[in-house]
């Protein structure tokens, strides 16, 4: 018997329809086939009037990009899963022409308006050479085979194109910018088009068939250049870094901090430890969100793992690494708290803000130019892949929950999966997912320190999706996805819905 999968596709003619619909059509599996032969299939031999986008089938043209479970993807280079059906959907942003071919003309004519060419303001005399460390900054921007998935899956363009023009447009400024060749200077442009409306959330690298990192070849890179001419960073952002470069933190502190109260070097001893680890608090668990703090602390602590807190720390510099001020963040905080951890001697340093970890772990060797003698984690990937979580002591708590996956974590740790089996391995826990648990909340990239009306415009979408969950609570695990959502669930009428961060709810379950 030939096994089959089901194809859930969307169908609309505007000239016919009066409304969208999706019809169901079931194709014969083949190992090894993509959704572009799933969708030959239908037309060849189901119905022909499917329209959709095709040409190079090698993955270089980018014209078959559709929306397929959710995701925009190219369909030449998008597996199809034996026993898994498919849904396909057309591009956001874009009218439907027919069926799953959307009008890119939207989206053309703002390319061409950026003139998308090395301009200059005289014909080079003779060819140029152009040396291959000349074209290292930019190779991996130029890959960019405009197939706009970046811009259907963008958060900020979603809420507001016409603010942030997005990804694309972003890294085809960078490849402007960084071309030696080049003599318009695009910094001016790409402060215009919202290079501070970035959340950094690497969705669009997520989606990428040519798994282009936009946010930190080209957003980041390019807000380091804007803040050297002076337009950035945005007097929002100035209150944070300013406050970090002198104080060590970017908030000011609300009562007892997290090291005044815990006992600095060994933190917390067990008996027979099964490993040792350092913790990094970073600035909001520390000044503001103490309690997260030392439940992080805690859990670690009971499922025998010894816990060492250095006796002082500074600011991870992602703050200021987020916004461009790249040399303030390399000379005065990285350094310090280079070498505050490595003196703690351990294997593993792990912390609860997925921001700190991913720049520990991917910003500071390259600061340094050398590798760090630890490995970083986020307490929520040392949990579930390092330990054998300790769930006999844990007690039934009964809660319906749902789960923000926080961006840093999910794609910047690449750690997806982490928070939901740990949450899901405690008693009583009802988890209900909320559509797009991985959205981005609007917190990150210094937007909500820079662009606040934008953040909460970006986070209206997410707490929309908590409250259409049913869910009583929202887990999580990011000090700034924490903030956030809990300030969109107050402005929204929502306060009953309880945030937890997830160490926080693992020990209300050890504590009974």
């Amino acid at each position: 018997m030939v096994e089959t999968i089901k194809a859930k596709i969307f169908r609309y003619d505007p000239d016919v329809d009066k409304e969208p619909s999706f019809k169901t059509y079931e194709i014969p599996y083949a190992e090894g086939m993509v959704v572009l032969d799933a969708l030959h299939h239908v037309h060849d031999k189901i119905d022909g009037t499917l329209a959709y986008r095709w040409a190079c089938r090698a993955g270089q043209c980018g014209s078959c990009a559709v929306i397929i479970n959710g995701k925009p993807r190219i369909a030449c280079r998008t597996a199809v899963e034996k026993g898994k059906g498919i849904t396909l959907r057309p591009l956001l942003q874009f009218p439907v022409v027919k069926d799953l071919v959307v009008d890119l003309e939207r989206g053309e004519r703002r390319i061409q308006r950026m003139n998308p060419y090395v301009k200059r303001t005289k014909k080079a005399s003779r060819p140029e050479i152009v040396h291959a460390d000349e074209i290292v900054p930019i190779k991996e921007v130029r890959e960019c085979i405009e197939c706009w998935a970046c811009i259907s899956a963008c958060p900020a363009v979603i809420e507001a194109w016409q603010e942030f023009s997005g990804p694309m447009f972003h890294a085809k400024l960078a490849r402007l910018q960084f071309d030696k060749r080049n003599e318009e200077d695009r910094v001016r442009e790409a402060f215009i088009e919202g290079i501070y409306k970035c959340t950094t959330c690497r969705a669009c690298v997520e989606v990428c068939p040519k798994e282009i990192n936009i946010p930190e070849k080209a957003i980041e890179k390019m807000r380091a250049v804007v803040a050297k001419t002076g337009l950035g960073p945005l007097p929002g952002h100035e209150e944070f870094t300013s406050r970090a470069l002198k104080f060590g933190r970017t908030v000011d502190k609300i009562g007892t901090s997290l090291l005044e109260m815990v006992k600095t070097g060994y933190a917390a001893r067990v008996k027979n430890p099964k490993d040792t680890v350092g913790y990094f608090p970073g600035c909001l668990t520390d000044y503001r969100l103490q309690e997260t703090g030392k439940a992080i602390i805690e859990i670690l602590t009971r499922n025998n793992i010894e816990v060492v807190i250095p006796s002082e720390f500074t600011c991870c510099g992602s703050p200021l690494l987020r916004v461009g001020l790249v040399e303030q963040a390399k000379e005065k905080l990285v350094p310090k708290n280079v070498r505050i951890l490595e003196e703690l001697g351990v294997k593993t340093v792990v912390t609860g803000c997925p921001g700190c970890a991913m720049t520990i772990r991917n910003n500071y060797p390259e600061l340094i130019e050398r590798r760090l003698g630890f490995e970083t984690m986020h307490v929520a990937q040392y949990l579930s892949r390092n330990t054998d979580l300790n769930v006999k002591d844990m007690k039934t708590i009964n809660v319906k929950a749902t789960l923000h996956n926080p961006c840093h974590l999910n794609r910047g740790l690449e750690a997806p999966l982490d928070l939901q089996n740990l949450m899901t391995k405690i008693p009583g826990v009802n988890y209900v997912e909320m559509e797009e648990p991985d959205r981005c909340c609007g917190a990150g990239g210094g937007v909500r320190a820079g662009e606040r009306d934008f953040s909460m415009m970006i986070a209206r979408r997410k707490g929309e999706f908590i409250i259409n969950s049913g869910a009583k609570a929202c887990v999580t695990q990011c000090p700034f996805c924490y903030i956030q959502i809990r300030d969109i669930l107050k402005e929204l009428g929502y306060e009953q819905i309880q945030v937890y961060d997830l160490a926080e709810l693992m020990l209300k379950s050890y504590q009974g």
